[in-house]
Formats: structure tokens, sequence, C-alpha cells
């Protein structure tokens, strides 16, 4: 078995966090599925790099995963805070 890459990048965890903000209006408490996720994702970062940056979002609470299955995720107040302060 071939070892994990290194940890995302920032780029590749506030992209992330654009789609889960931008998605959880839509789905509120509920959490945003990962279909929905990988979706809107597709166009700017591979299956691999989505789930490694949303595993590192997750452990650092960023995001939280609302259900296992079907998963759906949804962006936290630390989330929040980090994109504003990406932005600014």
């Amino acid at each position: 078995m071939r070892p994990r890459g290194p940890r995302p990048d920032a780029l590749q965890s506030v992209t992330v966090l654009e789609i889960l903000a931008a998605l959880d209006p839509q789905h509120r408490e509920a959490g945003v599925p990962f279909k929905d996720l990988e979706a809107a994702a597709r166009s700017r970062l591979n299956y691999r790099a989505l789930t490694d940056a949303l595993n590192a979002l997750v452990n650092d609470g960023a995001a939280t995963r609302v259900s296992e299955k079907p998963a759906r995720i949804r962006i936290t107040s630390i989330g929040r805070a980090r994109l504003n302060e990406y932005r600014s």
C-alpha cells in the first residue's frame, strides 16, 4: 500500500469550506450530502483532494459530520470564521 500524501493545502480546505457554505442554506440542519459536495467540487478538486481536505476540516473542527450513512456534512462556526478570515 502506498503512503498517504502530504496534508491538504490551505487552498483545498478553503475551497471545500466555500462549497459547504454555499450549499448549507439548501440543506440546513440535515447537512450537505457528500454526493452534492462531490458534484460541486468536481471541477475544482479531484476526489482524493476533496476527501483529504474534508477529513482535515473535520479533524480541526471546521466541519462536522451530521450522519455517517448517508454521509452528510455541515460547516461549523469555526469553519465560517476561517472562511471569513480568508476572504478579508
